[in-house]
């Protein structure tokens, strides 16, 4: 069974790729990349993964769109032959049991996805929230194991079409979304939630976390103009919101 692992890595990922692409690369055959301005840094530690087989790069002149991205992964994946597909982002990390486990999963000819327990760490790495579960420690929304199958496919978020058009008209939404994703489509078999833990690092990095929450509210306000500022606002804020933290120390065998 070939297992192929799929990552954006747009911007400057830098600070955690050491960590993430090593981690990934020792779940799977092969790793394939997209992301738009792929800072320099972020390339030279690319180039010397080997596991890494194919990328695609784009500048600032191709306008950012998620689903599109995504679905940009599956085509690679489909070129190189997957038997099975592992999804993560540039700033998470699986446990190191996964490593000698992975390859048991792939083996239930009835399962088509294994999701993964996130824990979100913050302040330190050391640490993860506690505090309001459904948000800092479920299962992850963007990151699984999928069995590749010709129908897999990142629908766009906005809907059909004729849908998107209706929106575009009555000044909901803008026709063109820019970012956001579907869960993926097309999945053939059982979704099981495995035990499996996935640690997100994105609050570490404290100043890129805050101006990514800034960036997502801009692209929302424009998206979906007729939505209330303050909604926008509170909405991205709640991210943030420290007013009920509570943190544990993580299991040092998830790391």
């Amino acid at each position: 069974m070939k297992i192929i692992g799929c990552m954006q890595v747009g911007g400057d990922c830098s600070w955690i790729l050491n960590s993430s692409l090593p981690n990934m690369s020792k779940m799977v055959d092969e790793i394939v990349l997209v992301g738009g301005d792929v800072s320099d840094k972020s390339k030279q530690i690319i180039n010397q993964c080997d596991n890494v087989v194919d990328t695609d790069f784009y500048s600032n002149n191709r306008s950012r769109i998620e689903w599109n991205d995504m679905n940009s992964l599956l085509k690679m994946t489909k070129k190189h032959k997957a038997d099975w597909i592992l999804f993560m982002d540039a700033d998470e990390t699986l446990e190191p049991k996964f490593q000698h486990t992975i390859r048991e999963y792939v083996k239930n000819p009835d399962v088509g996805l294994y999701k993964f327990l996130r824990y979100w760490l913050w302040n330190t790495p050391e640490q993860y929230r506690v505090d309001r579960p459904e948000k800092f420690s479920t299962f992850a929304y963007n990151s699984y194991l999928v069995r590749s199958v010709s129908s897999l496919n990142f629908p766009n978020p906005a809907g059909t079409l004729w849908k998107r058009l209706f929106k575009h008209i009555r000044g909901t939404e803008k026709l063109k979304p820019y970012f956001g994703r579907e869960p993926i489509h097309g999945i053939v078999g059982k979704q099981i939630e495995t035990d499996i833990v996935l640690l997100h690092h994105a609050a570490l990095n404290r100043e890129q976390f805050v101006k990514n929450q800034m960036w997502y509210s801009m692209l929302l306000s424009k998206r979906q103009p007729l939505d209330s500022e303050k909604d926008i606002a509170n909405q991205f804020y709640s991210i943030l919101d420290e007013s009920t933290l509570k943190l544990k120390p993580i299991n040092k065998e998830w790391i």
